[in-house]
């Protein structure tokens, strides 16, 4: 499932990394994309619609990926919905699956984004001798960032900001989640 969250990731984003050359060719696009991570797709199931901004040491393109949608229904009289889909030339991925798979890079994101607070926190107390003071995620995220914590963490994987909790003489993070419910068992949390 891994492959299919890769390949619509692919499809989303269209954004190149590790370009070479002076000039970046459709064909190139096309072939890097095509060989992404562990995809197989055929560069021509790739379409490049245009370079918006090349200079320097980078490029971004803006590209499609051919995509099929497989359509059922239940019975001659009841509503269509798309039970699988296909990237570029792969094999059929079924909706629930790419849904889980897509959830659950998610929660792992978010529990890495939590992971990077926690550690950001413990540098600071390492250099002050005590936790950082903040009513919110943005104004922890102002003493942390960038001297404690190289990367700015105030959102998760869902878009939502991230919660600061008082633990004691420390601080907890919490993610709502896939639902957004705050108190429900998808909540990650960090410490736990």
């Amino acid at each position: 499932m891994n492959r299919a969250f890769q390949l619509c990731s692919i499809a989303i984003l269209g954004a190149l990394f590790g370009c070479g050359g002076a000039r970046l060719s459709h064909k190139e696009i096309r072939q890097q994309i095509a060989s992404l991570g562990t995809s197989t797709l055929v560069p021509s199931s790739v379409s490049v619609r245009r370079v918006v901004n090349q200079g320097g040491n980078l490029a971004i393109a803006e590209t499609t990926v051919d995509l099929a949608v497989q359509f059922e229904r239940d019975s001659a009289v009841s509503p269509w919905h798309i039970s699988s889909i296909r990237l570029g030339d792969q094999n059929w991925v079924s909706v629930p699956e790419l849904i889980a798979a897509l959830s659950e890079a998610k929660k792992r994101e978010t529990t890495t984004s939590l992971a990077k607070l926690v550690i950001g926190v413990g540098a600071y107390r390492q250099q002050t001798g005590s936790p950082p003071t903040a009513r919110d995620i943005k104004g922890l995220a102002d003493v942390l960032h960038p001297l404690y914590m190289k990367d700015l963490v105030i959102d998760d994987a869902w878009g939502r900001k991230i919660e600061l909790e008082p633990a004691g003489n420390d601080l907890r993070f919490r993610s709502l989640g896939p639902d957004g419910q705050r108190g429900t068992p998808d909540d990650i949390l960090s410490p736990p």
